[in-house]
Order: structure tokens, then C-alpha cells, then sequence
């Protein structure tokens, strides 16, 4: 009797132990139970590098701007010159890594773009790209001002971080995210003082030319419209300090019939110094890959 209830207890020990190891093993819980580490679902990337190629149009809104002219034996400051509002179109090409479980919900991401817009200032801007009393004209002649055609391009990388939001198992993992950024680049100013008249990709700016370093912060939300596309809506904050931007400031380059000049005309134009804002907001599509570990 003794040897029954001692292999009966020894049989119990035998059986509590193993319960206790498959009570603590996280992965028998995992096979039991997905969710019984957690009482929500899983929220951690599945590992997956996100690599994306964007296209992207819209509209580039630009702020009245002071000219610091120096061709002068004193500066001199044109206030609110008024750049145009144009079209915008680029692309860009960047990478989003997986590390949402180690920064409270989030990813990092990083990628190269670069875009282009037109923000002309209209004929006619007394002392800017006209003359209204004749000072500086070589004819002489009032008010004979021009327009000044401008090309801004920019390229330069940001660098982003996103929430994903509605977390599935499978990718893409969040089918919408919110994200920011902040980035640095090369600007471009390309500058032609009258008569271009609409410069496009096959038609570009090339008589001037300054480029600065650049500073963008860009905020947007995508949204996966397929597994593999995207559509988003971002705006852009683009500022710059160019000290070599230029103009006909006198109207010198639209003679007319009244050139009394065999040369014809120019280009005239007079260097100038100048803070540029640009605000743009770009809507487009993302192809998205996701390249497993």
C-alpha cells in the first residue's frame, strides 16, 4: 500500500511540474494563444523593409519677398516682391524600416525627392523689373518693364516617421499612417528676365542660375488603396537664403520697336539678394514593396 501511494504522489509531482513549464514557456502560449501575451492584437512589425517609389503633382503657394539689390553704391531693399503661385510636379524614392516595437508605435524612414514649380513675378514691379520714370533704362524710356520667368527646382532628402494605423498580420501592415519630416537640400533658382512665357520640362530656364541649401518640413497621411499602392496628400514648408538671384531690374530687355540699340536686346539683368518661402501641396501614388527578412 505505502509503494501505491508513493508512486501516486511522485505521478502528481511529475504532472505539476510539467504544468508550471507549459504555464511559463512564451512559446507554448504562443501556439495556444497568439494573443495571450497581450490583450490586444499584435502590433509589432512583422519584419518587413518597406521600400516605395512615389509621383506626385499640385501646387506651389509663394509669399511676397524683400530684393536686396547690390549693384548700387548702396543696397537697396524692394519690398513684397510678389512671386506667382504656380503648378508643381516631382517624385520620390525612399525606404521605411520596421522598428515601430522598439519607438512606441512608430516607424523611421528616410527618402530622396525632388520637385519643380514656376514662381514668376508679373511684369510690372517698379525697380524690381520696371522702371517708372525711365532711372536706369538705357533708353530713357518709362515704364518699359518685363516680366521675370523663374524656375525653382529642389532635391534633397528628408527624413520621416510614421504611425501605422489599422495593424492587420499581413502587409502592408497599416493601411493608413499619418507621418512627418524634416529634410535638407539643394534650392534652385533659374531666373530669365522677359518673354519666356511659360518655361516647362522640355523648355527649361537656363540663362541664370543660383542654387542654396535648402530646409524643408513636410507633413502629410497615406492610405493603401492595394497591397502595393498608395495614394497620399502632404504639404511642404521650402525655405532658402540666395544671395545671386537676378532681374532686369530697369526693363532693359524689352526694347521693342523703340530699341535705338543695332544690338538688339540683352539679356539685362541686375543681381539681388532674398529670402524664399515656398509652401506646396502635393497629392499622389506610391508603389510599395515589401522585402521579408
Amino acid at each position: 500500500m505505502k509503494t501505491r501511494i508513493s508512486a501516486m504522489i511522485c505521478l502528481l509531482c511529475v504532472l505539476g511540474y510539467a504544468e508550471v513549464t507549459l504555464a511559463e514557456d512564451p512559446y507554448t502560449q504562443r501556439v495556444a494563444d497568439p494573443y495571450a501575451l497581450s490583450p490586444n492584437p499584435p502590433t509589432m512589425s512583422s519584419g518587413t523593409i518597406e521600400p516605395y517609389l512615389s509621383f506626385m503633382g499640385g501646387f506651389a503657394l509663394s509669399p511676397n519677398q524683400d530684393a536686396t539689390f547690390t549693384d548700387g553704391s548702396q543696397p537697396t531693399v524692394i519690398s513684397n516682391v510678389p512671386y506667382q503661385n504656380s503648378f508643381s510636379v516631382g517624385g520620390s524614392g525612399g525606404i521605411w524600416f520596421p522598428t515601430r516595437n522598439k519607438l512606441a508605435g512608430f516607424d523611421l524612414g528616410t527618402e530622396i525627392t525632388g520637385f519643380l514649380w514656376y514662381p514668376d513675378v508679373n511684369c510690372c514691379v517698379d525697380f524690381y523689373n520696371n522702371s517708372p520714370d525711365g532711372t536706369g533704362n538705357i533708353n530713357g524710356l518709362a515704364n518699359q518693364g518685363t516680366a521675370t520667368e523663374i524656375q525653382g527646382i529642389y532635391v534633397g532628402a528628408n527624413f520621416l516617421i510614421r504611425y501605422p494605423m489599422a495593424i492587420s498580420d499581413t502587409y502592408p501592415n497599416g493601411r493608413w499612417h499619418p507621418y512627418v519630416g524634416i529634410g535638407v537640400g539643394a534650392h534652385q533658382m533659374a531666373m530669365k528676365p522677359g518673354g519666356f512665357r511659360g518655361g516647362n520640362l522640355l523648355n527649361a530656364i537656363t540663362e541664370s542660375r543660383n542654387t542654396s541649401v535648402g530646409f524643408m518640413g513636410v507633413g502629410g497621411v497615406k492610405a493603401h488603396i492595394f497591397k502595393y499602392l498608395a495614394a497620399f496628400v502632404e504639404a511642404k514648408y521650402l525655405h532658402a537664403d540666395h544671395d545671386g538671384l537676378t532681374t532686369d531690374r530697369y526693363g532693359n530687355s524689352d526694347f521693342g520697336t523703340l530699341s535705338i540699340l543695332p544690338s538688339g536686346p540683352g539679356p539685362y539683368v541686375n543681381s539681388y539678394n532674398s529670402t524664399i518661402n515656398t509652401v506646396l501641396v502635393h497629392f499622389g501614388l506610391s508603389l510599395h514593396y515589401d522585402i521579408k527578412p
